[in-house]
């Protein structure tokens, strides 16, 4: 069986930060296994996407099964999808599904997850503040999404350009914004959602979930817009002087 670091040098992968070197690093343990059966990367994702449905649902219940849903969702569902990524570039078995069903799981968790939180806390305790904060968390992180620009809207000779309107708000950008970001990120295992549902301080924690999220969006589509103001005028035509 190869070593972690023989599977390290077939599976390069750009890590912006720490935390994200470690989940790819870890996920390496797990795909060691699952590289000599005939499990495929788009299954182990579909898996971890069923497993993000299975935590979100587990916020429906009390104290227990809520700790339960943010282990499953900051821990088995982090390694799970690092470990598909792993056994694609290993298995050389990257598919143009398997990018979709990734970007499925990683646009839908978080949302859901936290809109079935405020759901839990309505049923449990009558809290329409959690409620309403669920939904605006829910429909904030989604829109978010949204705003992304779409390269297929524009001439294929545009989409280098538009590539980079995409990065502009990437957090792999070393700012202070994506040092921020990990306190609040799925794939910080240890961020504010994990310590608010240890300590049974769900309102709050998404009163402040719903505040970064609107703001977060609007920091992406002040973004994407001044990105294309910045092409266009980049692509202006020069102005030619004519005397007559």
């Amino acid at each position: 069986m190869p070593t972690i670091e023989e599977l390290a040098r077939k599976s390069p992968k750009p890590c912006w930060s720490k935390v994200n070197y470690m989940w790819h690093y870890l996920g390496l343990y797990v795909a060691r296994p699952l590289l000599t059966t005939s499990i495929t990367p788009n299954q182990i994702t579909v898996f971890w996407i069923f497993l993000q449905l299975i935590a979100s649902g587990l916020m429906l219940g009390g104290y227990g099964y809520r700790v339960a849903g943010i282990l499953i969702l900051n821990i088995f569902v982090n390694l799970l999808d690092y470990t598909d990524g792993n056994v694609a570039r290993i298995k050389n078995l990257k598919t143009f599904l398997g990018e979709y069903l990734d970007r499925l799981g990683l646009y839908t968790g978080m949302p859901l997850f936290l809109l079935v939180l405020g759901i839990g806390m309505y049923m449990r305790q009558n809290d329409p503040i959690s409620f309403y904060m669920g939904i605006i968390c829910c429909v904030a992180l989604l829109y978010d999404k949204l705003f992304n620009v779409n390269p297929a809207w524009y001439p294929a000779e545009k989409v280098a350009d538009l590539k980079q309107v995409y990065l502009k708000s990437s957090l792999a950008n070393k700012n202070w914004y994506s040092y921020m970001s990990e306190v609040f990120r799925k794939t910080q295992p240890f961020n504010l959602l994990f310590f608010g549902i240890i300590f049974d301080r769900i309102r709050i924690t998404l009163i402040i979930y719903a505040i970064i999220s609107v703001l977060a969006m609007g920091k992406k589509l002040y973004e994407q817009i001044r990105a294309l103001q910045r092409i266009d005028r980049n692509n202006k035509p020069e102005e030619v002087n004519i005397s007559y």
